[in-house]
């Protein structure tokens, strides 16, 4: 049994987040103990749990949340129209481009913009995974029919206390 791993298959609601980011506190404190930055590596989970959850098709997910070689890697599998997908894809490459300072400057930008749609839409979830992670997202979409993929996002943080 491994005691760094949680991994999750399964229908994806509030309640459900809620109950799944309450265990991965206890795991995070229990495996990594007490840490000034507990929060802000729970906080990967609940923003890329929180996307899935407001841009999946359907209600199914798969999330896996690993801590091996001093690294915390989360990942997230969900079904979502072609459209979300290529946000998607768009906000991970257009991040990656991106250097911390200019990273937290876009996440300000947003804030005091307006862009959202109805399912949020803004950008300021991957921005903030990107400001807790050190910008170690990737993405992945594949397409399973005409309009539906299913997509991976997928985020790495060191656990080393020097580093973000």
């Amino acid at each position: 049994m491994n005691k760094n791993l949680l991994e999750y298959q399964g229908q994806l609601s509030s309640e459900v987040r809620v109950q799944l980011i309450t265990l991965l506190q206890c795991i995070a404190l229990y495996n990594l103990g007490k840490r000034s930055d507990l929060k802000r590596l729970v906080g990967i989970a609940l923003e890329l749990l929180d996307n899935a959850q407001r841009y999946n098709v359907g209600s199914d997910v798969d999330f896996t949340w690993h801590i091996a070689n001093g690294e915390l890697i989360v990942q997230v599998t969900n079904r979502a129209v072609g459209t979300d997908a290529e946000r998607l894809l768009k906000s991970v490459a257009d991040i990656a481009r991106m250097t911390p300072e200019e990273v937290n400057a876009a996440f300000k930008q947003q804030l005091q913009e307006e862009g959202f749609g109805d399912k949020g839409g803004a950008g300021l979830g991957m921005l903030q995974i990107a400001r807790k992670s050190g910008n170690q997202i990737r993405a992945f979409a594949e397409p399973v029919d005409k309009d539906l993929f299913i997509c991976r996002s997928e985020v790495s943080a060191s656990l080393e206390r020097t580093k973000c």
